[in-house]
């Protein structure tokens, strides 16, 4: 019997807005397939103007670029783990 195993993960990049609450201005998806070696993550975007604001963090100070860097490495750990040779 051939079981297939396959890793969902999901975040929320978020940013704090012109009151300087957090708002989320972008949702990650990544999905593994550790049969097939298949990999992929996706970036939906619901608020550009604020994405793209030069210097934009959320209240823990992060960047848009750190929370993405901080989802990918999760990812990529996890691939490790199921035996991506490519990320060996």
């Amino acid at each position: 019997m051939n079981i297939n195993q396959s890793n969902n993960f999901n975040a929320n990049i978020t940013l704090k807005d012109s009151t300087g609450v957090d708002t989320v201005v972008g949702y990650l998806t990544a999905a593994l397939d550790a049969n097939s070696m298949n990999y992929s993550i996706n970036l939906s975007v619901s608020n550009k103007t604020l994405l793209t604001t030069a210097s934009a963090t959320n209240t823990a100070g992060e960047t848009a670029q750190q929370q993405y860097t901080e989802f990918e490495t999760a990812v990529k750990t996890a691939a490790k783990n199921l035996g991506y040779v490519i990320f060996a």
